[in-house]
């Protein structure tokens, strides 16, 4: 089984190459033509309070028209400034030639494996070897014996290159660096569905690419590793292929490219990597890859059946399927509907290529009684991906896996084998839930046969997978509720917000259709609308509002399923007609549709736009709130844009190709699809819907248009369409601080090396400052706030008065381990610019205000030639603000025209717009646009404990200061006698800004220690309740009391509620608290660590967020009990007093008893002496007496010769 890569070309290492978007030239003539709006940029997603719409349009004098489908007259002329036509071609031809021959393309290196081609994102820990190379820095900004520094590495690096069709890529690759171009990759981490280790955030880090020459990377790039899918019966071997590179000279560049470290943040298993140039060297168009972690996937030694064919198991019949998974959460997406064979396309790159996988399940269900089988298919269908788990049914039997997400902190391990549920359940379809609530996912399964008319919620949390009941009310299923015996449920969406499911209901003789909702947690039905029985006449405005009054034709409206954009809560009914709600109940027919078509599937944007497909392969496109569809594919506009690919040789676009799915990406409408060229070979790519082009082509081919004369030249003026010529979003704030999204900005370490070319070393050291910069960023959150409001700031403190050192050695090329680290390269960013572009989604908090002004201009003189004054007039021009929800928030919109300008400005608060413009890849629509606002407590912000302020205006008040006796820099002490003034700070990690907070708040102590913080316990609800709250007074059991000591504000369990203006506090430790009567265990008094929780939750009205803090103080000099203050001043007293005494004492009879002592001293003396010459005297007698005893003995026993011997030696 081999990867499938869209597109086949040129590269620098010899591998394939894909790319997903083509820049059209409209004309091939010059001129200055018109196109259709921008799709919106990327919405991120998130269970982040109740996400609201604003949508603001542009109308030609009294008509509103919603869709960016206007135009404006295109003089086709050569402009007089242009001496030499011949330069400007030259010009041009080179200026197109990269921006539109050359594409971007990224792949994933291993980090053992730089210069191979694409790895598969596996892995998912740190990697350790790299604080080994920065042992080397030791005359550097960089400390490397910094305990607290994490000098790691990722598992993978960013490899860039460019991919050229008609040039040579490595040639291409090596002026465009030698002309001064730098990628640069900003990566945007999609944050978890659940985050279980770090709040919920934005963050996005912007990186410089480091050149680096493909010669120098060959070491482990050369073990070709084979991968096997952990879910596969077939497996793709050699995924890694050899880099065939040889090795180049010092001076000599053979294959290059550049590498950035490709960062991973704990919990997020999703990257959005958009790479572009620095604005210098080589124009390049800036390109968006999806970078995600692949948690389906295993090493394996072994390997399997390959699959190398795509005409193996897909041709030119293929019908188009729907790609369903977690709106912007799933990682890995999967297509099914495979004819004949149990195949699923698998990709982790949002399909800019794939994976065949033949899935390993058990067996097929044929049918039975109970669920009948009409046409038995191994394919499997209803395929859905959510974050860490997918799911696929097979006729009625339906699977799921587990993939291995250990950046998730999932409660599983992952699955081993497919898993199946719903055993004893006909399941008929699944139906996708996009948006998960209360950190779960869902999926829909709605039953079949004698289980008709019930459905089923499958849930995935943290991976594990649980299925409810049947949902029915008390009194049974939707069937008994509506009156039938027996119904079919057509389709079920789920609106997580309001808990509720919405459900297309057919009644048994299939002539009547019924939309239902069901209330989950009062398990009740109500109907919400019946559907009329035939398809109503259209008008000539686009639409018809079902009021009752309308007249119908004779075709029988036949519904389909269900879509609902929670963001505007406007739901839609598909099927041979298109109805549209904004309530559920009242209903417009849209009448564009044509009801001989019926659509197969709906696909949403949630930007403001979507696409149906029908069964005839038919994309039809319009905007929510539009009356208009407009059939984009098969057109006329459509054939003429698809002629000019072809003339140009586009591999994008041929004669032969059948759509495997079309959907929507962050870039925008896509579609997959089977290409076959003329030899028969198969290739599956990618490919963008030309919206822009097409929607352009569409109005130039049906605008009027007439010949007019000017300068004595002959020209043809199409119609303007668009009330004015020139647009401009001016007044905006920073976006940073509505986006929430905060940004960090790096760039490699400078080399020593002359060339400049980074090697595996130094791009180690880049994986390391990224990986601590990174890692400083997650571990921000300590309770104390730091002097400078900066993650960064502990890392450079002591080394930043050393910075200008290190310059001049790196200026001398002595840095230590070959590379120089700049500290001001590794900096958080604060003030992004708004660059005249609205943010996809802004976050209000209380009383805010995002406000913009919108500059339109109408056409010059030149520019409106033969136009009427009332057809380019101001009077032509007027916007609209479209609120999804208006009771959330206030709209202004004041309009201020500039008659000596010719133009109109409008101060817009909560919104955006759009029309037409032409640029240098192609048509572009502006027209309508779509911003998401976000009312709750914005993320980024944070409660924090200012120490420094609370020493400062504690010692002040007090007009003293006592430090413990060992103390603490990182924990000052408080004097328990002192009164304590606690500060808070607000600060706001994504502005920088820190201030005081100013609200309400509820000040409790949860739990504490005496001596140390290993000895701090933490409280039971009722302790805290008697130690902080007005109930302690009774039952004297208090820790610390207001500083007025009166009967202030309380919330309803009686604790204290203060502000951030005033309260001191004034500990107290009364009779039954548990910091009464510390025993001191040395000579100074006793001290405690008290644990203190902060809270604004219920009390303070000057914000939407629940602020919540738990920090330590460290308080000393606690007070005794009166008793054992007592006791230990009469045992002190006694304890002096006795040795007054003993002192006095020993000088009264000291000299007798001295004397006395002398005495016996003397007497024992002479006593000793005495005995000793007693002793003397009796042993020498005795001895002479034992001498001549022995003489004798001597005598009777020995011979004459030994007598004589012995007399010998005694003499």
């Amino acid at each position: 089984m081999n990867r499938q890569t869209p597109e086949k070309g040129s590269t620098t290492d010899g591998r394939p190459r894909f790319t997903a978007d083509v820049a059209g030239a409209a004309f091939p003539s010059s001129g200055s033509l018109v196109a259709t709006a921008t799709a919106p940029p990327k919405r991120q997603a998130g269970a982040w309070g109740r996400c609201r719409d604003v949508t603001i349009s542009t109308g030609v004098r009294r008509g509103l028209r919603r869709l960016s489908v206007s135009s404006y007259t295109a003089f086709v002329m050569w402009p007089p400034s242009l001496l030499n036509p011949f330069l400007l071609l030259l010009f041009v031809k080179r200026y197109r030639l990269f921006l539109e021959d050359c594409k971007w393309t990224t792949v994933v290196n291993h980090f053992d494996g730089l210069g191979s081609s694409r790895s598969l994102f596996i892995e998912q820990h740190e990697v350790r070897e790299v604080a080994e190379v920065f042992k080397e820095l030791w005359d550097s900004a960089i400390d490397p014996s910094d305990k607290n520094a994490h000098y790691f590495g990722f598992p993978y690096y960013l490899k860039i290159n460019l991919t050229c069709q008609e040039q040579n890529a490595a040639r291409a690759i090596r002026t465009a660096h030698y002309t001064g171009l730098i990628p640069v990759v900003t990566v945007t981490f999609q944050e978890p569905i659940h985050s279980v280790r770090q709040k919920r955030e934005q963050l996005q880090i912007t990186m410089n690419a480091a050149p680096s020459r493909l010669g120098e990377q060959v070491n482990a790039a050369s073990k070709v590793t084979s991968l096997m899918f952990a879910l596969l019966g077939k497996a793709t071997p050699n995924i890694l292929s050899t880099t065939s590179a040889r090795r180049c000279e010092s001076e000599e560049v053979c294959l290059m490219c550049w590498f950035a470290p490709m960062p991973m943040m704990n919990g997020s298993v999703m990257m959005d990597v958009l790479v572009r140039t620095n604005n210098l060297g080589i124009l390049m168009e800036e390109k968006r890859f999806s970078i995600n972690v692949n948690g389906f996937a295993k090493w394996d030694k072994e390997k399997g059946e390959t699959l190398t064919k795509v005409k193996d198991f897909l041709s030119l019949k293929e019908k188009s399927r729907p790609l369903w998974a977690t709106h912007n959460q799933a990682p890995v997406v999967i297509i099914g509907s495979v004819p004949g064979s149990k195949i699923i396309l698998l990709s982790d790159t949002l399909f800019d290529d794939f994976f065949p996988i033949e899935v390993a399940i058990d067996s097929c269900w044929i049918g039975s009684l109970s669920c009948p089988q009409q046409n038995f298919s191994s394919s499997i269908v209803d395929t859905i991906a959510t974050e860490s788990t997918l799911f696929i049914r097979q006729n009625q039997l339906v699977y799921y896996f587990t993939g291995n997400y250990s950046a998730l902190h999932m409660e599983t391990s992952g699955s081993v084998l497919w898993t199946r549920i719903l055993n004893n359940i006909c399941v008929k379809r699944l139906n996708p839930v996009p948006f998960p609530i209360n950190n779960t996912e869902y999926v829909i399964a709605l039953g079949g046969g004698w289980q008709d008319g019930e459905f089923f919620l499958i849930s995935v949390k943290d991976g594990i997978v649980t299925v409810s009941g049947v949902m029915k009310s008390e009194d049974g299923t939707v069937c008994k509720f509506l009156g039938f015996e027996k119904c079919a449920i057509l389709w079920i969406i789920f609106v997580t917000a309001d808990n509720q499911f919405v459900l297309l209901v057919k009644d048994p003789t299939g002539d009547e259709y019924y939309v239902v909702s069901y209330y989950r947690a009062q398990q009740k039905f109500e109907v919400m609308y019946q559907l009329p029985r035939f398809v109503p006449k259209g008008s000539d405005k686009g639409f018809v509002m079902l009021l009752g009054t309308e007249q119908y034709t004779n075709q029988a409206l036949v519904p389909r399923g269900l879509a609902l954009n929670p963001f505007t809560m406007i739901l839609y009914i598909w099927g041979n007609v298109v109805l549209q709600s904004h309530d559920m109940v009242n209903y417009v027919y849209l009448s564009s549709f044509p009801s001989t078509s019926f659509i197969k599937y709906f696909v949403h944007s949630y930007q403001g736009q979507y696409a149906c497909v029908t069964d005839k392969e038919e994309i039809w496109v319009s905007v929510e709130g539009s009356s208009m569809l407009v059939r984009v594919y098969p057109s006329e506009s459509w054939n003429l844009f698809r002629d000019l690919q072809l003339i140009r040789k586009s591999t994008e676009y041929g004669h032969k190709e059948a759509k495997i799915s079309v959907f929507y990406d962050p870039d925008g409408l896509k579609e997959l699809l089977y290409l076959e060229d003329r030899e028969g070979n198969a290739r599956v790519i990618k490919r963008r819907v030309p919206l822009h082009n097409v929607l352009t082509y569409r109005q130039l081919i049906s605008a009027p248009y007439r010949q007019v004369t000017y300068d004595g030249k002959e020209y043809i003026q199409f119609t303007h369409r668009c009330p004015f010529a020139v647009m401009n979003i001016v007044d905006q704030p920073l976006p940073q601080r509505f986006t929430r999204m905060e940004h960090y900005r790096a760039e490699p370490p400078n080399v020593m090396n002359p060339t400049m070319f980074h090697n595996s070393k130094s791009l180690a050291v880049y994986q390391g400052l990224i990986f601590q910069l990174l890692w400083l960023h997650s571990a921000y959150n300590r309770p104390y706030a730091d002097p400078v409001h900066d993650p960064t700031w502990r890392w450079w403190k002591n080394k930043e008065q050393d910075a200008d050192y290190y310059s001049y050695v790196a200026g001398s090329r002595n840095s230590s381990g070959g590379v120089y680290v700049d500290m001001n390269q590794y900096v958080k960013v604060y003030t992004l610019k708004a660059q005249h572009k609205l943010p996809p989604q802004i976050y209000l908090d209380k009383k805010d205000t995002y406000t913009f002004s919108v500059f339109l201009s109408i056409r010059t003189g030149k520019q409106s030639l033969g136009e009427t004054a009332a057809e380019n007039s101001l009077r032509a021009i007027w916007m609209t603000v479209v609120l999804s929800h208006p009771k959330y928030f206030v709209t202004k919109l004041v309009r201020q025209e500039l008659i000596s300008r010719g133009s109109v400005l409008y101060e817009v608060a909560h919104s955006s717009m759009n029309c037409y413009h032409y640029s240098a890849t192609g048509p572009q629509l502006k027209g309508t646009k779509t911003v998401g606002i976000n009312v709750g407590c914005p993320p980024g912000k944070r409660l924090a404990f200012d120490i420094t302020g609370t020493l400062q205006y504690t010692t002040k008040k007090n007009k003293r200061y006592f430090d413990c006796v060992n103390p603490d820099p990182e924990m000052p002490c408080f004097f328990f006698s002192d009164m304590f003034y606690p500060s808070f700070l607000i600060q706001d990690m994504v502005t920088g800004h820190s201030g005081p907070f100013q609200g309400s708040y509820i000040f409790k102590i949860i739990g504490g220690g005496p001596f140390s913080e290993k000895e701090i316990r933490y409280f039971s609800k009722e302790e805290i309740l008697r130690y902080n709250s007005v109930h302690g007074r009774a039952t004297k059991s208090l820790i610390w009391l207001r500083e007025d000591n009166l009967q202030a504000e309380t919330d309803p369990e009686g604790f204290h509620i203060l502000s951030g203006a005033s309260y001191g506090i004034m500990f107290v430790c009364q009779r039954n608290s548990a910091c009464y009567d510390i025993m001191p265990r040395d000579m100074t008094a006793p001290n405690y660590f008290f644990v203190v929780k902060v809270s604004n939750r219920d009390v303070d009205q000057t914000t939407y967020c629940d602020y919540a803090l738990e920090f330590i103080i460290h308080v000393h000099g606690l007070r005794l009990s009166p008793t054992r203050a007592l006791f230990l001043m009469q045992a002190s007293l006694f304890s002096l007093i006795g040795m007054v005494f003993a002192y006095i004492f020993i000088h009264i009879v000291g000299p007798s008893i001295k004397s006395v002592a002398h005495s016996i001293y003397m007497r024992v003396e002479e006593a000793i002496v005495f005995r000793a010459g007693s002793s003397l005297t009796f042993t020498s007698s005795l001895g002479s007496q034992s001498s001549l005893s022995n003489i004798h003995s001597q005598s009777e026993h020995s011979t004459p010769g030994s007598l004589q011997l012995a007399q010998g030696e005694k003499q």
